[in-house]
C-alpha cells in the first residue's frame, strides 16, 4: 500500500488508477468533511473511481481515440486526507487548510505530476479552490460536486435554517472530533476546536478562500448544485456567479436514473480536454 511521508511525521495514504503515462490526470479530492477519504466516493452519488474510464495499469501505452464521452481515458488519483481513514498525522497547532495543501502538493510531486484536472464533492471543493488558488498553474479543470460553504436557505427540500447555517460545520467537525478523543488519536479538545476555527470561521463563502479568490479564477467549472444544510443550493450557485469561467448543474442527483446518467456524461466530457491543449486555465 503507497504512503507517503511527510516531514511533520504524517503518513499520507494514496491511490492511483489507470495508465501512468497515457491517462489525462485527475486528483480526486472526496467527501466525507474530516473524513475525506478514499472510500467516501463508495456513498456518493457519482463515484469517480467507477464511473470515470481508466485503462488498465498493464495495458500498455495504447488508447482508444473514439469521439464520444467514454473515448479518453484517465489516470485517477486519490488520497485519504491527513487524520482520515488510513492516513496517520498528529494534530499541531496552526493546523489548517494549508496544512491539507501541502499534502495534496506532496502527492502530486511524489507521482512527478506537474499539471492534473481536479474533482472534488462536498469538502473536496474547497481543497480545489485553495490548491487553484496557490498553485494554479498546475491544475486545468475542476469538478465541484455539491461544495459545501456558509450562506442562507434557498431551496434545500425538507429544510430550514434562519439566517446563516453558520452552526452547519461544527456538528459535522464535531462528531468527527469526538472520535479522534474517544480513539486517542488527538487528546486535547482544545486543538481540535482550534483546528475548527481556522479552518471554518476565518473565511465565510467556501471557508477556504474569499469571494474575491475566486473571482480571478479562469479555471473552467462545473459546478452540480448541493441540497441540503451542509451543501446549499445557494453556495454552488453563487460559485457560479463569481467565478469566470463556471457552468451550473441545478438538477442532478436526485432526478432519477436519466438526469445522474446525464451528469456522468458531462463530467466524462468536460474532463476529457488533455492538460497539454488550451482548456481556459
Amino acid at each position: 500500500m503507497p504512503f507517503l511521508s511527510r516531514p511533520c511525521g504524517a503518513r499520507i495514504y494514496y491511490e492511483t488508477k489507470g495508465h501512468r503515462v497515457t491517462g489525462i490526470p485527475v486528483l480526486l479530492l472526496a467527501p466525507g468533511g474530516m473524513r475525506s477519504s478514499i472510500t467516501k466516493w463508495e456513498m456518493s452519488p457519482y463515484n469517480p473511481w467507477k464511473e470515470l474510464n481508466t485503462a488498465d495499469n498493464n495495458a500498455g501505452d495504447s488508447i482508444d481515440h473514439r469521439n464520444d464521452s467514454r473515448g479518453a481515458h484517465f489516470y485517477l488519483i486519490g488520497m485519504d486526507q491527513r487524520f482520515a481513514n488510513r492516513s496517520t498525522a498528529t494534530l499541531q497547532n496552526g493546523d489548517g487548510w494549508h496544512t491539507f495543501l501541502q499534502d495534496q502538493l506532496a502527492i502530486l510531486d511524489e507521482l512527478n505530476i506537474q499539471k492534473c484536472h481536479l474533482l472534488g464533492s462536498c469538502i473536496g471543493p474547497s481543497y480545489a479552490f485553495r490548491l487553484m488558488k496557490c498553485s494554479p498553474e498546475r491544475f486545468g479543470r475542476c469538478v465541484m460536486l455539491q461544495p459545501i460553504g456558509l450562506t442562507k436557505h434557498t431551496t434545500e427540500q425538507g429544510e430550514s435554517w434562519e439566517g446563516l447555517n453558520k452552526d452547519a460545520s461544527w456538528r459535522w467537525v464535531g462528531d468527527w472530533a469526538d472520535e479522534m478523543v474517544r480513539t486517542r488519536k488527538c487528546q486535547d479538545p482544545n486543538l481540535l476546536r482550534a483546528l475548527h476555527d481556522e479552518m471554518f470561521l476565518q473565511h465565510d463563502f467556501v471557508f477556504s478562500v474569499t469571494r474575491q479568490d475566486v473571482a480571478k479564477l479562469s479555471h473552467p467549472m462545473l459546478v452540480f448544485m448541493g441540497n441540503d444544510i451542509f451543501h446549499p443550493s445557494e453556495t454552488s450557485r453563487e460559485i457560479a456567479r463569481i467565478a469566470p469561467n463556471a457552468e451550473l448543474v441545478q438538477l442532478w442527483r436526485d432526478e432519477g436514473r436519466e438526469k445522474l446518467q446525464k451528469a456522468k456524461e458531462k463530467i466524462e466530457r468536460f474532463l476529457s480536454t488533455n492538460l497539454q491543449q488550451n482548456n481556459g486555465s
